[in-house]
């Protein structure tokens, strides 16, 4: 079988990141590949790709996401900026001559993908989030199949049905048991093991009403302990001085702790719901309202009704209540199923679709 030239993009942030990564290890298990990727120039997907895919022919691309509300002035350079970049990806483009392009969304994307449609390279998306992403939606009619991860997003791509296929969010695999990573972070076996988050970029909100919260149960001998990924050093270096939690500024397999978890403490972004569900976890969900659509508050309502989230909306958020809720959830019996694996069934149509 020949060498695949793929290229991919979609970064930023770790929604956009994360589910690439699942998909392109579960493609070296499957074909021979030469990657070319275009990161968000000193964020996520560029500091990370060269590291998680050595050899891969990193394009970094110095864009920006475009202003809310969208009428504000600014947008003009920013959409100047993105035309420039159009000329940088053509010619890598060109080069490469990969066999398909894989965007996963954000704005990166947007040049990226009228460039493969205007050299006539086949073009797969994904779309995260349950209110499908401005770019997505636009670019979606030069793609060969759209890939979405909820169901309500099917009716908001104006493209044919037979186009869109319901797959979920693909999702990297644990690389650890329980028992591993309770050795690893020094946890005493029995305690119930809850993990916060604020999103890759880390969240205030969540951090100081948790400090709050811990100082609140310390010393009581609740048998709890906490993984805590703060975002930010100097919240995980404070946070340091309760015994029962274990905080770090990032952790880059906090996959890992989360597949493992009695219950999550999380945003509402739509890696942490799919990874949340691929799992099977419970998941407290406090969706970020600055989400553009919205749709963090979505995402986290779709989590409610397959009976593994809670949503505690920002402006309700008290150290008083997140507790109550700990307690409700850790208590709640879960029957859920989790479906078949997302990046199984992506990778089907996309090798079925190139003869692969």
């Amino acid at each position: 079988m020949k060498k695949l030239r793929i290229a991919f993009c979609g970064g930023g942030t770790g929604g956009h990141y994360y589910p690439a990564v699942a998909i392109l290890e579960e493609l070296a298990g499957r074909v021979d590949y030469e990657l070319l990727y275009f990161t968000v120039k000193d964020k996520i997907d560029d500091r990370s790709v060269e590291g998680d895919f050595p050899g891969v022919h990193r394009v970094p691309l110095d864009l920006r996401g475009l202003l809310r509300p969208l009428y504000r002035p600014g947008n003009a350079l920013i959409l100047y900026s993105h035309l420039k970049a159009n000329g940088i990806v053509l010619d890598h483009l060109k080069g490469f001559e990969p066999d398909f392009l894989f965007s996963t969304g954000g704005f990166v994307s947007f040049p990226v993908v009228k460039a493969a449609h205007k050299l006539g390279i086949p073009i797969y998306i994904h779309e995260q989030n349950s209110v499908a992403g401005i770019t997505n939606r636009k670019m979606s009619v030069y793609a060969r199949k759209v890939f979405v991860a909820f169901e309500e997003t099917l009716k908001q791509l104006r493209i044919p049905e037979k186009n869109i296929i319901l797959s979920g969010n693909p999702v990297r695999e644990t690389r650890k048991t329980r028992e591993d990573l309770f050795d690893e972070f020094k946890l005493p076996k029995d305690c119930r093991l809850v993990v916060v988050l604020g999103g890759s970029l880390g969240s205030s909100v969540i951090n100081n009403t948790m400090e709050e919260l811990y100082s609140s149960i310390d010393g009581l001998g609740r048998k709890l302990c906490f993984i805590h990924s703060t975002g930010d050093v100097n919240a995980a270096e404070s946070l340091k001085r309760f015994s029962f939690l274990r905080a770090f500024p990032y952790l880059e397999r906090l996959v890992d702790a989360i597949a493992v978890s009695d219950l999550v403490i999380s945003r509402g972004g739509a890696t942490s719901i799919a990874e949340l569900q691929y799992y099977g976890r419970k998941g407290i969900i406090i969706p970020w309202p600055g989400a553009s659509e919205n749709h963090q508050f979505h995402n986290a309502r779709s989590l409610e009704r397959v009976g593994l989230g809670y949503v505690i909306l920002e402006d309700a958020l008290t150290p008083e209540r997140l507790l109550s809720a700990i307690d409700h959830m850790l208590l709640m019996k879960c029957d859920y199923k989790p479906p078949r694996r997302p990046v199984e069934i992506v990778l089907d149509y996309i090798l079925r679709e190139e003869s692969i």
